[in-house]
């Protein structure tokens, strides 16, 4: 059967036609919402569901917008219920606004005055500030009475995991979790380091773990278990960390050798060949600083934060190196971008330097956290986004990781430099990065 067109434009139509109730497309538009009309929405026939895939930015506000439904053919009438407006069904005329602050009901009636079908529609927006950090306890880690804490990604078996070094009075002690499952740790036989080593400077070079042991030398391991004391090594003071092969040269240990007038600055490397360098300046950090390895322009990078010098003095400048041997002062005291201390924990998260926490002067700990997006040249503090929870205890002394995930991790930490290492892994993501 066939029948003229209720629309005077002189085509027919068959009586599948005039029984067509689908929506074919919507689309929604608004003056305040830049680009809301470019907004792409599925319908699904079968069950009546109209939605965008791709979620609006956060706070994107979607009352009182034009909306416009096109079919296939033409319905007759639509009938329409407002949930954010509190409304029964209503006739509406297609061009009223509506408020999709809340799913809407359409019910469409086709021409021939008996079909019709009925559908939801909702616009998805995201639930979660974008740029906001958050943070939360994930695990608790073991050792509880442990003073020091150094947990370190290394290839175990053949798999990425962390080992997690720790120090009692009697003694120190090894464990290790998978990278996925860090809520689970094994205690591992740990032979052979020495008492006297700082578990806090073990540092991974080319698949070796290297330690200072004070007064017996510097000691290896290439399974983090069963240790050894490096052949023909100088007397190494303190590991500074690790510079990458990058094309300015091979992958380099950078440490601080104890010299016969003064200490210097050295470097170590695949091959176990040392190479001396300046000596080290006072205002120079030894111990309890924060470091980290990045490339900038294909070349590698060495940078350490924070710390004490050799007076036990804590300081808040940023030093850095290419080759290990000499190094440069990248921001002073002067600058006072932060307040001095030692202890801090520093990550290269979201493209920038993450320095968090720390020790104060005063034996105080924070739990502030500044930013560098020139590679520790200069800082600024986060915003209130990021900021870590009231739930979360300030500590320095923490170590650090970023997984696959994306979160930055936060292993163990301590409340004062005399305190216990707290047996706690935080973490904390920006929503955006999900």
């Amino acid at each position: 059967m066939l029948m003229a067109s209720c629309l005077g434009s002189g085509e027919t139509y068959s009586t599948d036609d005039i029984k067509d109730a689908q929506i074919a497309s919507l689309t929604l538009s608004h003056d305040s919402v830049a680009g809301l009309e470019n907004v792409k929405f599925t319908i699904d026939q079968v069950s009546g569901l109209i939605f965008n895939n791709d979620s609006l930015p956060y706070g994107t506000k979607i009352e009182k917008v034009v909306c416009t439904l096109t079919y296939s053919v033409g319905v007759s009438a639509i009938k329409v219920e407002q949930k954010a407006e509190g409304d029964t069904a209503i006739w509406w005329n297609g061009t009223d606004s509506l408020n999709f602050a809340l799913p809407i009901a359409f019910t469409t009636i086709a021409y021939d005055g008996a079909t019709s079908k009925n559908y939801t529609a909702w616009v998805n927006i995201h639930q979660e500030k974008p740029d906001s950090m958050v943070w939360q306890f994930y695990a608790t880690l073991p050792e509880a009475d442990a003073r020091e804490r150094n947990t370190i990604k290394y290839t175990y078996n053949g798999s990425e995991a962390y080992l997690m070094y720790t120090k009692t009075s009697a003694g120190a002690n090894l464990y290790y979790a998978p990278t996925h499952y860090m809520d689970t740790w094994q205690e591992l036989p740990l032979a052979d380091l020495p008492q006297t080593t700082d578990i806090t400077q073990i540092a991974a070079y080319e698949c070796t773990l290297y330690a200072p042991a004070d007064g017996e030398g510097l000691y290896q391991s290439d399974n983090g278990l069963t240790w050894t004391k490096t052949e023909n090594a100088p007397p190494v003071k303190t590991i500074l960390g690790v510079i990458s092969e990058q094309r300015n040269g091979p992958p380099l240990l950078a440490v601080i050798l104890k010299g016969e007038t003064a200490d210097v600055f050295a470097s170590m490397n695949r091959e176990n060949q040392w190479t001396e360098g300046d000596t080290v300046p006072g205002n120079f950090p030894r111990n309890g600083f924060a470091h980290i390895s990045y490339t900038r322009m294909n070349s590698a990078y060495l940078s350490v934060v924070a710390g004490k010098n050799a007076e036990a003095q804590p300081l808040n400048t940023t030093w850095t190196t290419s080759n290990g041997t000499a190094w440069a002062l990248l921001s002073g005291e002067e600058e006072n971008f932060f307040e001095k201390k030692s202890g801090a924990m520093l990550a290269q998260y979201d493209d920038k330097f993450y320095l968090i926490g720390g020790i104060h002067a005063d034996n105080k700990a924070s739990k502030d956290i500044h930013l560098s997006v020139d590679n520790g040249a200069t800082w600024f503090p986060v915003d209130s986004l990021k900021t870590l929870p009231e739930s979360y205890q300030s500590r320095g002394y923490a170590s650090v990781d970023v997984n696959e995930e994306k979160y930055l991790l936060l292993f163990g930490g301590k409340t004062s430099e005399d305190g216990k290492s707290l047996n706690e892994l935080w973490r904390g993501r920006i929503n955006r990065l999900k």
